[in-house]
């Protein structure tokens, strides 16, 4: 300990710890610049900020519309009510399309034999015939048959596009036991939404 200063001495203060030795540490004060940066410098940065502004630009204006091939226009949006399903006609696909509004953003799947309804009380899409029911992500919870198949679809401009010659697998059942209420309530009465038909 140095009486003097009262800090601890514990080692050089230049080498391997990290510091400058004495004479570097006061020479490096002192570094500066010797002169203004030219005119040639603020021209190099704004046209390397300019540069950047046109490659965005170009960027965004080459992205936007709607999607290529092999995607194509299967139905505008308003003709899905907010909270529903409709079955279009799509070729290759020989049963069409189920796109899937409700419950957040649209999806596309082959449409199941007999296509498919969103029912509201139980928020699954289920078969008019009550015999299966699958979530909103296609997967089968109840009932028979296989998991709905994911098509990949885009929404531009008020119009959901398609990719049909592209049907993901489907994927494996999680048979929890769901039952189809709208389908079996709508047979006594009950309010919900019906199977959609081809367009």
């Amino acid at each position: 300990m140095d009486g003097a200063r009262g800090t601890l001495l514990s080692g050089p203060d230049f080498g391997p710890g990290g510091y400058l030795p004495e004479r570097a540490a006061k020479r490096s004060r002192k570094i500066v610049l010797r002169e203004q940066m030219g005119l040639g410098w603020v021209l190099a940065a704004a046209a390397a900020a300019l540069l950047v502004l046109l490659a965005g630009a170009v960027f965004l204006l080459t992205r936007t519309g709607p999607p290529a091939g092999p995607y194509r226009a299967v139905t505008p949006l308003a003709d899905i009510d907010a909270g529903g399903a409709v079955v279009v006609a799509v070729d290759p696909l020989p049963r069409g399309l189920l796109v899937v509004r409700a419950g957040g953003p649209v999806r596309t799947f082959v449409a199941p034999p007999g296509g498919a309804a969103y029912c509201p009380a139980s928020g699954l899409l289920e078969a008019p015939s009550g015999r299966s029911v699958w979530n909103l992500a296609g997967r089968r919870v109840g009932g028979v048959g296989e998991s709905l198949r994911r098509v990949p679809s885009v929404v531009y401009d008020g119009v959901v596009y398609a990719d049909p010659s592209t049907p993901q697998p489907a994927a494996a059942p999680d048979d929890v036991g769901a039952v189809a209420e709208c389908a079996l309530s709508s047979s006594i009465g009950g309010r919900c939404a019906t199977a959609p038909t081809e367009s």
